[in-house]
């Protein structure tokens, strides 16, 4: 993908919240955007043995804004107010707190790689029990870093859904063999796109990435990013994907 000589449209492959940052500054820029949401999410009912264990717990760890949502759906916050709560991100604690809870811990972080790091460090005491409100398809990155740190269990509070149906404005950008630059925002944006269009990939189809887990996806593909975000969120991928669609930005 040559990204300066010519036009390049743009597919955005996540679900648009409100005022999507990506979307309105795409918009913004007069560049040609196309909504083909790979994935969406719904509920994972909390049981019985999940509500327990919580309410044993000292700590909850939310990962996402998904997981705050969620978590928040099912469980009252008045039955958590003696929980202490971490969360990976701004974005994440500033849900938190429209519940009315504040964070104990907000990662400076982006990853539950970071997260894990800045807990180990941390003056825990021993054997305290956590509790983390994940989705389905999250890695057992926090119980494999946190086993000398806590007693910490694992629920998931939603999972995701992979779109099964092509959208005709991507099929059609892609059958025309002009510049294409493939927004992906999790590895499941990604996943889901490939199982989709995987078929009609050229090489004026770049892939811009938000982190070194989508990129990781990428490249099981053998698929290299043509955007990379050099921090994980939107504001850094926004940043980068200007970069690359606008020679003035360079």
């Amino acid at each position: 993908m040559d990204p300066y000589s010519r036009q390049t449209s743009v597919v955005l492959t996540h679900p648009l919240g409100k005022d999507d940052l990506l979307f309105n500054g795409l918009k913004s820029e007069g560049i040609n955007v196309v909504c083909d949401p790979m994935i969406d999410t719904e509920q994972v009912n909390l049981e019985n043995e999940c509500r327990e264990h919580l309410y044993q717990s000292r700590r909850i760890i939310f990962t996402s804004k998904r997981g705050v949502e969620y978590f928040f759906q099912q469980v009252k916050p008045a039955d958590v107010l003696d929980k202490s709560f971490i969360c990976i991100g701004k974005k994440t604690a500033q849900v938190l707190e429209k519940h009315g809870m504040k964070p104990w811990w907000v990662s400076s972080g982006r990853t539950a790689s970071d997260l894990v790091k800045e807990l180990q460090q941390a003056h825990i005491r021993p054997n305290e029990k956590w509790v983390g409100m994940l989705g389905e398809l999250a890695e057992n990155t926090l119980a494999d870093g946190l086993q000398n740190v806590c007693n910490f269990k694992r629920y998931n509070v939603y999972r995701t859904i992979i779109a099964e149906q092509q959208n005709n404005e991507t099929v059609e950008l892609l059958k025309s063999n002009k510049p294409l630059l493939v927004v992906c925002t999790s590895p499941s944006c990604f996943n889901g796109f490939m199982k989709l269009y995987g078929s009609l990939i050229h090489d004026e189809v770049g892939f811009a990435s938000i982190g070194p887990a989508t990129s990781k996806a990428m490249k099981k593909q053998n698929i290299k990013p043509a955007v990379v975000a050099r921090l994980s969120t939107y504001e850094g991928l926004w940043q980068e994907m200007k970069i690359q669609l606008k020679p003035q930005y360079r």
